[in-house]
C-alpha cells in the first residue's frame, strides 16, 4: 500500500459597502479543508487504484512505509507560508508561493487472524485517496457476509496545522497560531460483499489564538463591533457523510462514484456552512502497473451574512489528478514507486478566496 507595506493605515478607512478590500473569511474545517495545496498533495496516492485489502490470513504486524518528495504551488490567502504574511489587498489572492518538502507516510497494524479483527494505527491508503490525511488509532473487524466494519480515533494529524491569528490584517505582518484537532470515524466498507461503503466521521477544531477581526476593529472609523467579532469565531464541530460504490468494468478497470456531505458548525454564524462534494475515479491495475484517473467537485454554501464583506460566502472548487504506480521496481519485492499530479481551483464569490494550486510529487514505498 502507499500511499499539503508600509503605508501609513491611519488613513485607512473602512465602510461596509464600500470596502476597497474583501477579506477572508475564517476558515474552521478539517485539516484537509484548511488549504487547498495540502488537499491537493494528500488527496490520494497509488493506492487508489486497490480496492480495501482483505485481511492477512496469518496474524501478526504489517504495514508500509513511504518517503514522498512533493513540489506545489499555491497563491492561497491562507497559505501561513512566511512569503505571504503581508498583503497590501485583500481583494485579491495571496502571493505565489513554490515549495519542495519531503512527506514521511506509513501504516503499522496487528491481525488476530483467527477472530477476522486488526488493529492499525497511521494513515489508511482508502482514506487518503479521499482526502482525508490524518493519522487514526483503530480497529477493523470482518464480517462472514464480507462486510468489513472500522472504528477509529483520529488523535493527531501528521503535519502541523496553523492558520492566521487574525486574517484581516492588511500591510502587516500576519501571525500564525495552530490548530488543535481530533475526533472520529465510523465505516461500513464492502457491504454484504458488494462495492457499497458507507462513513460517518466527526472532527473538533478550535484555533489555539483566535483574533480574527481584531486589526480591523482598532481602526479608525471601523463599523466592526464586538459583537461581529464573535461571528468571525473559527472554532467548529464539522460532520461528514460518505457514501460510495464501486463498479467493475471488466477484469482490470473500476469506476467509482463517491458523495460527501459537510456539515460545519462554527461558533460564528459566518463560518458554518454545508458543503457537498462529488468525486469520480477511474481505475485500472495491470500486473505492475496502476493508473487512477480522479476528478472532483466541492460545493460550500454558508449559513449567514458575513460581517466585514456584508455578503454571504459561496465556493465551487475543482481538483483533477492522476497517479501512476509501479510495483516491485527492477525486481525490489514489496517496493513501490509512486508519482501524481494535480491541479486545483479554487472559486468563490469573494475575490479573495480565489486560488490555483498545483503539486507533483515522488516517491518510494515499501510493504511489509
Amino acid at each position: 500500500m502507499t500511499l499539503i507595506i508600509d503605508q501609513d493605515l491611519k488613513s485607512f478607512s473602512y465602510r461596509r459597502r464600500s470596502i476597497e478590500t474583501k477579506l477572508i473569511s475564517n476558515r474552521k474545517k478539517t485539516p484537509y479543508f484548511l488549504l487547498i495545496i495540502l488537499t491537493a498533495v494528500f488527496n490520494l496516492t497509488a493506492a487508489a487504484v486497490q480496492a480495501q485489502q482483505p485481511l492477512p490470513r496469518e496474524s501478526g504486524f504489517s504495514g508500509y512505509i513511504e518517503l514522498l518528495g512533493a513540489y506545489f504551488s499555491t497563491n492561497s490567502q491562507l497559505n501561513t507560508d512566511d512569503k505571504n504574511k503581508r498583503t497590501d489587498s485583500l481583494d485579491k489572492s495571496g502571493r505565489r508561493v513554490n515549495k519542495v518538502r519531503p512527506i514521511p507516510l506509513g501504516l503499522i497494524s496487528y491481525t488476530f487472524a483467527d477472530i477476522r479483527t486488526q488493529l492499525y494505527l497511521g494513515l489508511l491508503p482508502e482514506n487518503v485517496t479521499q482526502g482525508q490525511f490524518s493519522i487514526e488509532a483503530g480497529i477493523r473487524h470482518d464480517l462472514t457476509d464480507g462486510t468489513s466494519l472500522r472504528a477509529a480515533f483520529i488523535p493527531m494529524t501528521p503535519i502541523k496545522e496553523e492558520t492566521w491569528r487574525d486574517p484581516f490584517v492588511v500591510n502587516q505582518n500576519r501571525e500564525d497560531t495552530d490548530i488543535t484537532s481530533y475526533g472520529f470515524n465510523l465505516a461500513a466498507d464492502s457491504i454484504k460483499g458488494t462495492g457499497l461503503n458507507l462513513r460517518v466521521g466527526w472532527v473538533r477544531a478550535t484555533i489555539d489564538d483566535e483574533e480574527s477581526g481584531r486589526f480591523l476593529l482598532s481602526q479608525p472609523d471601523s463599523f466592526l463591533t464586538t459583537d461581529d467579532l464573535d461571528d468571525l469565531r473559527r472554532d467548529s464541530n464539522l460532520y461528514r457523510f460518505t457514501g460510495e460504490y464501486s463498479f467493475r468494468l471488466g477484469r482490470r478497470m473500476r469506476l467509482k462514484p463517491i458523495l460527501r456531505y459537510t456539515r460545519g458548525d462554527a461558533k460564528g454564524d459566518a463560518n458554518s456552512f454545508h458543503g457537498l462534494n462529488p468525486q469520480l475515479s477511474l481505475l485500472y491495475f495491470r500486473d505492475q502497473l496502476q493508473v487512477a484517473l480522479n476528478a472532483a467537485v466541492n460545493g460550500e454554501w454558508y449559513d449567514d451574512t458575513h460581517p466585514v464583506f456584508d455578503k454571504t460566502r459561496r465556493d465551487l472548487n475543482l481538483g483533477l489528478f492522476a497517479i501512476l504506480g509501479y510495483k516491485d521496481p527492477f525486481s525490489f519485492k514489496n517496493f513501490r514507486v509512486d508519482w501524481f499530479n494535480g491541479i486545483f481551483r479554487q472559486n468563490s464569490n469573494i475575490d479573495f478566496f480565489e486560488s490555483t494550486s498545483w503539486l507533483t510529487a515522488l516517491g518510494v514505498g515499501y510493504e511489509f
